[in-house]
């Protein structure tokens, strides 16, 4: 009996078959190297969140009770500034980021073509006053649709007052610092970070000079 070979329909079937075959395997392929790369992205988006707002947490809640212009007189015994979009107060650099020793230290808000960037800046503090810049700021982080800082002390009751855009409180450090953030990318998530000072001493307002309890338009802050 003769052997029949394959009919030139069959050769064309197989052939689309084959095709369609390696088309589903490389679809599959792309989606789970796209699905791959976004984890690869969220991964490395949540760790440098999480380093930054270490960052946050750390150099905040060591905010030293320091004026900020060691020159400036009792009118103006800046402890602590803070607006919704920056703020700036003395502590302690680790070694690892700067000489180390007392820094006036600034997180602040930038706004950029892609969205608000926080940045961090530091200058050391010497008697003399405050040096320059060591090195340009550091970003942070980018591509925020928006952010805002706030501060609350006690309240003459000794209870914790409520949440303020603006510290303006002479000789005084606030008790909690908070910042609020959300990304422009909807996948995103900024945790609200609330930092307690160390050194607050928002509770012992009572005990300050008259004068140092007052903002600069002579309002009792207290």
């Amino acid at each position: 009996m003769k052997a029949r070979g394959f009919s030139l329909v069959e050769l064309l079937l197989a052939s689309a078959l084959m095709a369609a075959g390696l088309a589903l395997a490389f679809g599959i392929l792309q989606g789970a190297m796209r699905a791959t790369a976004s984890a690869e992205r969220l991964a490395s988006h949540t760790d440098q969140l999480r380093s930054v707002q270490g960052l946050l947490r750390r150099q905040l809640a060591d905010a030293l009770p320091q004026a900020i212009d060691p020159a400036a007189g009792i009118d103006e015994l800046r402890l602590l500034r803070l607006d919704p979009e920056r703020v700036e107060f003395v502590g302690l650099m680790p070694g690892t980021l700067a000489r180390g020793g007392v820094y006036v230290q600034v997180f602040r808000l930038e706004h950029r073509s892609n969205g608000l960037a926080l940045l961090f800046e530091y200058r050391m503090l010497t008697p003399e006053g405050v040096l320059p810049a060591e090195r340009p700021p550091e970003l942070l982080l980018e591509g925020l649709a928006e952010a805002r800082f706030s501060a609350r002390g006690f309240d003459p009751d000794g209870r914790p007052g409520p949440w303020r855009d603006r510290w303006e409180r002479l000789g005084e450090l606030p008790l909690q610092v908070r910042l609020e953030a959300g990304f422009a990318e909807p996948r995103w998530r900024f945790p609200t970070v609330v930092v307690p000072l160390r050194h607050s001493l928002s509770g012992l307002v009572g005990l300050l000079p008259e004068a140092m309890r007052r903002d600069p338009r002579g309002e009792d802050e207290t």
